[in-house]
């Protein structure tokens, strides 16, 4: 047993500090894609996979053979959350300044003060958001090319710093925007195809704490030293969270392009009843960018200095994360009741499930340790296994005028993210979503369409998290107010 020692140990850290920039890196994919901030509003609260605007270069680029004009669509909206977490402790820690590296751990050292439920922490993103659709002129009626650039996945969190959550997330920003070109041609008076090439750019930054113990080579480094021990992935709470092992790690300027596309169909078997069928494939992202691992204490800086092991007080270098972002199939219907009421609404299927791990690979200079035989670079892979998850959702339009239009919206998402490897970098849960808008045409040329659009997730006790990191209850809310305009042309 060691209490703050500064012995043989920290020797086998050289084989830490890539794992720790990898799973940074990590953590900010985990939350563009399953947090429940994904895909704030993409268009209007009117747009959808049956609705002939802009916005269906993005939804179903078929829709765009059935617009008899141009037309510019653009429109700001304003995304604002309010996340929750309490974490509950159901294992057993030693206190933050002792080092045992093997249960059992001697009774003295128990930290009392982690058990049951700690403080909540909260987060409250704000952004600001926005999208632009183009949609030129039909050719002989029949022909229509789009183009568009919008945000579909936006995440900006920040929990407190020292929270019992620092170890999941400190704050992060990550956001996802496209700029796609679509084209449609309509095949006959009841059927059109359509699709569209995007180009993904991603961008993330974030801040944690690592926790050492739980890195396989901490272990392995420790076991050629003679010191036994149980860390590694499937450590026991007992030798987890140590103050000294837990250390800040941060992912800057991390940027990623990909390349993706859509395709759809839309048939109108009457005049009041449209269909739709659309299928966005996923993308290969590939995440570059810079890491930097605070390693400025005595344990790591000095101890072992005679022996050849010295870090620098910042440890910097590049880092990679490579992903495949999920495909999504969406079967929408919309029915005309009369002039003034239609309803619409869509099914979709997203497979999430492909996103089982990440695999990151970290490389620097100063990761090298020769007196353990490791080099410059190292690949790591963080487990998620995640589900596949549905989106349904309904809406009822009403126009009491000939130029004013209004609607109310009520949907659910399931769950993406298992009990299993929850946490507050993919605050995600079973999600209610409802919303409220309207348009007024103020002349045969221009329209306004003002929205507001909230989601929720069920409040989700979990008990099950894997080595107790993400037990506990989550809470989100998001509100997305929006405003668009449209001039057609």
């Amino acid at each position: 047993m060691l209490r703050h020692s500064r012995s043989s140990p920290s020797s086998a850290s050289g084989l830490l500090a890539p794992s720790l920039a990898a799973l940074a890196v990590l953590s900010a994919a985990a939350s563009a894609r399953a947090s429940g901030l994904d895909a704030p509003m993409v268009g209007s609260g009117q747009s959808g996979p049956t609705t002939r605007d802009g916005a269906a270069v993005h939804w179903n680029p078929a829709n765009l053979a059935f617009m008899k004009r141009g037309e510019f669509f653009g429109g700001l909206m304003l995304v604002a959350g309010d996340i929750r977490y309490q974490r509950n402790y159901t294992g057993t820690y030693q206190t933050p300044d002792t080092l045992e590296f093997k249960t059992p751990i001697s009774a003295g050292n128990i930290d009392m003060t982690k058990s049951g439920y700690a403080d909540q922490v909260k987060a409250n993103p704000l952004a600001p958001l926005g999208n632009i659709f183009v949609v030129l002129p039909p050719i002989k009626n029949r022909l229509v090319f789009g183009v568009g650039v919008y945000v579909p996945y936006g995440a900006p969190l920040k929990f407190d710093k020292n929270g019992p959550q620092a170890l999941q997330l400190q704050q992060a920003f990550i956001v996802a925007s496209n700029v796609t070109a679509s084209a449609a041609v309509r095949l006959h008076d009841i059927i059109s195809i359509g699709a569209g090439v995007s180009y993904v750019l991603g961008f993330a930054e974030l801040a944690k704490l690592q926790d050492f113990g739980s890195v396989k080579e901490f272990g392995a480094g420790l076991n050629k030293l003679g010191q036994t021990n149980d860390f590694g992935p499937n450590a026991p709470t007992d030798v987890r969270e140590l103050g000294t092992l837990s250390r800040p790690i941060a992912l800057k300027k991390a940027f990623s392009h990909g390349v993706t596309f859509n395709i759809g169909v839309t048939i109108n078997p009457t005049k009041k009843l449209t269909l739709a069928l659309t299928y966005q494939h996923g993308a290969k992202m590939n995440y570059k960018g810079k890491f930097a691992i605070d390693m400025n204490d005595p344990f790591f800086t000095q101890d072992l200095a005679a022996q050849g092991l010295k870090y620098k007080p910042l440890v910097q270098g590049d880092a990679s994360l490579q992903f495949n972002l999920p495909k999504r199939i969406t079967l929408g219907a919309a029915y005309d009741i009369n002039e003034k009421w239609r309803v619409d609404g869509f099914f979709q299927f997203v497979t999430y499930s492909e996103l089982n791990s990440f695999v990151v690979t970290t490389s620097s200079p100063d990761l090298a340790q020769k007196a353990l035989g490791i080099g410059e670079t190292l690949k790591v892979t963080l487990p998620r296994n995640w589900k596949n998850t549905v989106w349904v959702e309904g809406s009822v339009r009403f126009r009491p005028t000939t130029r004013l239009l209004t609607s109310a919206t009520l949907g659910y998402q399931s769950a993406a993210s298992p009990d299993k490897t929850i946490d507050t970098a993919s605050p995600d849960g079973h999600r209610i979503i409802g919303g409220v808008g309207g348009g007024y045409e103020v002349s045969q040329r221009v329209v306004l369409y003002a929205d507001a659009r909230f989601q929720g997730i069920v409040p989700r006790t979990v008990t099950t998290s894997d080595h107790d990191l993400g037990n506990g209850q989550y809470k989100l809310f998001i509100a997305t107010i929006a405003g668009h305009l449209k001039v057609r042309f």
